[in-house]
C-alpha cells in the first residue's frame, strides 16, 4: 500500500500513521516553506534519524516517524506536476483541506478519479464535504460538542476523540476496505471517501441513539449513575470499580461495608491505589495512571507497546527516523 499524504497537523497524519501500522510506505507531501505547522512547534526533541542537533516538535515525530518527506508548493504548476507523479504509482491520496480547496488547487478529486481509477482519495474533514457548517472552521471540542458527547461531562477531554478516533482511525479502516473493494470487485476502481469527524462521533454512540429511538431514558449504567460503576478517590489517587456483572458484583459486596456511593467512598479511602488494585483484582478494581505511570506499569510494559518512548498506533508497530522537510524529494520525484 502506498499513501501519498497531503494533510497536516493531527487527524489526516495519525490516519496514515494507522496506514503504517498495517504495513503502508507513506509519503509526506509539505509545502517547501516550512512544512506541517507542527514541525517547529514546542515542544521540541531531538531529531531521530536527523542531522546532529537538529529538533523537531514530539508531536510531529510521533505521526510521522518513518515517513517519507516530499516538499512541493501546490500552487505552483511544478507541484501540481509533482503530485501528479506521485499518484501515478500511489494508492491512496488523503487530504484534510476544506471542501474545495483541492480543486481550486487544480487537484479536484472528481478529476483525479478519472485519471487514476484505482486511486482510494480520503477527503477527512470536520463537518465533511455537505451541509451547512462544511465550510466552517472547526476543532476536535466542537465536533464534540455538536455530536452530543459533552452535555454530561461538558469538560475538556485529555486527548482529542474527534481527530483521533472518530478522524484518524476510522479514516483508516474506511480505505483498507475501499482497497479490500477494489481488489475484490473485478474491474473495479478506487473511490473519492468523504469522511467527517462529526459523523463518525455520532456513529460511535449506538447505544446512546438506541435508548432515544426506542423512547427510554438515557443509560445510567455505564454513565456514572450507578455506585458500582465509577471512580473514588483513595489516599494516592482514584481508582474505578466496575463491578458489574453478577460474579464481580459479588466480589466486590463480599468485602464493601455497604453497597451506596457513600460508604463504598469512605471505605476505600484511607488506602492505596496499589492496595485496592490486588485487594480487589477480581471485582474490576482498576488505578487511574497518569500517563508517566503508564510507561513503567508492568503490563504495558509486559506488552511491548513503545518504542523510543512513543506508542504505537493501535493498527500495528511503526518505527523509523523522522523525516526531515523535503529529505525524499529528490528520491520521489526521479
Amino acid at each position: 500500500m502506498r499513501v501519498i499524504d497531503l494533510s497536516r497537523l493531527l487527524p489526516g497524519p495519525f490516519a496514515t500513521l494507522c496506514l503504517q501500522g498495517l504495513g503502508a510506505t507513506v509519503v509526506k507531501v509539505e509545502d517547501p516553506n516550512g512544512g506541517d505547522y507542527l514541525r517547529a512547534l514546542p515542544p521540541l526533541i531531538p531529531q531521530l534519524g536527523g542531522a546532529e542537533g537538529a529538533t523537531v516538535n514530539a508531536w510531529f515525530a510521533a505521526l510521522n516517524r518513518g515517513k517519507r518527506s516530499v516538499a512541493l508548493d501546490l500552487k505552483t504548476g511544478e507541484g501540481r506536476d509533482g503530485v501528479h507523479r506521485l499518484l501515478a504509482g500511489a494508492d491512496v491520496l488523503v487530504e484534510s483541506f476544506r471542501p474545495g480547496v483541492l480543486a481550486r488547487l487544480g487537484l479536484d478529486p472528481a478529476e483525479l478519479r478519472e485519471r487514476y481509477p484505482q486511486l482510494v482519495i480520503a477527503s477527512l474533514t470536520g463537518w465533511g464535504q455537505t451541509g451547512p457548517m462544511a465550510l466552517l472552521p472547526g476543532h476536535d471540542l466542537g465536533f464534540l460538542a455538536l455530536a452530543g458527547l459533552l452535555y454530561r461531562n461538558p469538560g475538556v477531554p485529555p486527548i482529542q476523540w474527534g481527530d483521533l478516533a472518530a478522524g484518524g482511525l476510522c479514516a483508516a479502516l474506511r480505505i483498507v476496505a475501499a482497497l479490500l473493494g477494489r481488489e475484490r470487485d473485478a474491474g473495479g476502481g478506487g473511490a473519492w471517501l468523504d469522511i467527517a469527524m462529526l459523523d463518525n462521533l455520532i456513529g460511535l454512540q449506538q447505544t446512546i441513539f438506541a435508548n432515544i429511538a426506542a423512547g427510554a431514558e438515557p443509560d445510567e449504567v455505564l454513565t456514572g449513575g450507578v455506585p458500582v460503576y465509577g471512580t473514588y478517590a483513595v489516599a494516592d489517587g482514584h481508582v474505578t470499580v466496575a463491578a458489574l456483572e453478577p460474579n464481580f458484583l459479588a466480589a466486590f459486596a463480599a468485602q464493601a461495608p455497604g453497597m451506596d456511593a457513600e460508604s463504598i467512598a469512605r471505605w476505600l479511602g484511607p488506602a492505596t491505589r496499589a492496595h485496592w488494585a490486588e485487594r480487589l483484582a477480581g471485582a474490576c478494581v482498576v488505578p487511574v495512571l497518569s500517563p508517566a505511570e503508564v510507561l513503567v506499569h508492568p503490563q504495558v510494559l509486559a506488552r511491548d507497546l513503545f518504542v523510543d518512548g512513543l506508542p504505537h498506533p493501535p493498527t500495528g508497530p511503526v518505527a523509523g527516523p523522522v523525516p526531515a522537510l523535503g529529505e525524499h524529494t529528490r528520491e520521489e520525484l526521479g
